[in-house]
């Protein structure tokens, strides 16, 4: 708050020298009623909850109210400059501060302007109208400088909470790329000698009969290889998420290919699957590779949260702009807090998972040009929804000439 603002008030309500003269006409007719404004005020103060907290602190009554009357003898014998204006600008600061809320004080103004206005009428002085006309116009900036206080102390609380929520994401995203980074390196690490060690149990398995007590056993060692497999890939690709190469991509054809790989999958084996695709849904520009690990991760979530024989639907529709993937199911649900931090990395309420199953998802549809949208209740089921655009997003400024290419 600057003293132009004072000034811009006083020109708008067109308060001149004529109405400073008025109101030094009236100090002498309303000082000796200020105590009774004062009572009067503090006595409707006292209904209020909130005036009746502030008041109730050690020596606050009697400080407020000689800070008012301080304030009501200016009103009429102000230099109304500068001086004045940082007066009523500390007083203004002064009830932010204490914790007076803003409707207690434009109802303090409005008692007082009635105290005053009839006062001055009662007077019977010359020229009532024009003189209760400059009080009114002192009032109208009065009003302002203190709604002023207001706004800028919610400015600044407003700017804090955004500085703080910032530095926040800051401190997080710092934290996950660090994670991210550690994790990518040891992913790196594991996957060649887990690649080995899985062809060495194949190798091994084959050179047993299905009869041999053992066999089994290797087959529930490969199974547990391929999950963390499954682990190790789901770190280094959010970790290190590749460019989509676009094509053409005709969804049906994407989804059968899902369906193949998800068929033999036991937590798909347990639901009802049905997919349905508009007839005049159009080809895309995608990654198909990046499009069926979305599929994936989206169709195998929704069946590990649905009980055996629930229902899982995919259901492809599309316009103009692309296409829309929306997966359901009637599973388990989400609760509000877990919803809320369900796109988190590394969150998850699953025993076992990384916790990158919905941030990849949400990854590959953001770097396709699209968005991933989630609605979950607890008890009903949830709905993921993939909105792709039909053609790929423009490049970013200075890529790579041939990386563009490529992408095309």
């Amino acid at each position: 708050m600057n003293v132009t603002l004072f000034e811009n008030l006083k020109q708008f309500v067109g308060f001149s020298d004529a109405d400073v003269e008025h109101l030094r006409d009236l100090a002498a007719v309303l000082e000796p009623h200020f105590p009774d404004v004062a009572t009067r005020l503090y006595r409707e103060a006292q209904r209020d909850p909130a005036g009746r907290k502030i008041l109730a602190a050690p020596a606050a009554g009697a400080a407020l109210r000689q800070a008012l009357l301080v304030w009501l003898r200016s009103l009429c014998s102000g230099s109304y400059d500068a001086d004045y204006f940082h007066s009523r600008a500390q007083v203004g600061r002064t009830h932010v501060r204490v914790g007076v809320p803003q409707y207690l004080v434009i109802a303090a103004l409005e008692i007082i302007w009635q105290e005053l206005s009839q006062t001055v009428v009662a007077a019977g002085i010359a020229a009532p109208q024009a003189k209760l006309a400059a009080l009114h116009k002192l009032f109208m900036v009065e009003t302002a400088l203190m709604l002023e206080s207001y706004r800028e102390s919610h400015t600044a609380e407003v700017r804090q909470i955004e500085r703080e929520a910032l530095e926040d994401k800051l401190r997080e995203a710092e934290q996950l790329a660090q994670v991210g980074q550690l994790a990518a390196s040891l992913a790196h690490e594991i996957k060649n000698p887990l690649a080995g060690i899985s062809g060495a149990i194949q190798v091994i398995r084959a050179g047993l009969k299905p009869s041999d007590a053992h066999y089994p056993v290797l087959g529930e060692v490969l199974r547990q290889i391929n999950r963390l497999d499954r682990s190790v890939k789901d770190l280094l690709v959010y970790a290190r998420p590749r460019p989509p190469q676009y094509q053409r991509c005709d969804l049906s054809r994407a989804v059968e290919r899902v369906l193949t790989l998800l068929r033999k999958e036991p937590e798909f084996e347990r639901v009802k699957f049905e997919y349905s695709v508009a007839r005049h849904c159009p080809p895309i520009a995608a990654d198909e590779n990046q499009l069926e690990q979305l599929l994936v991760n989206l169709l195998m979530n929704a069946a590990q949260a649905s009980a055996p024989g629930g229902l899982v639907r995919l259901t492809a529709v599309g316009d103009a702009d692309g296409v829309q993937l929306v997966v359901q199911d009637h599973g388990c649900g989400m609760t509000p807090e877990v919803l809320r931090r369900a796109l988190e990395p590394f969150f998850t309420t699953k025993a076992r998972g990384t916790g990158l199953g919905l941030p990849i998802c949400r990854k590959i549809a953001e770097a396709h040009g699209g968005r991933l949208s989630l609605r979950s209740t607890p008890g009903v089921g949830t709905e993921v929804t993939v909105e792709l655009p039909e053609q790929p997003p423009a490049p970013a400024a200075g890529a790579d000439d041939e990386h563009t290419r490529s992408d095309r």
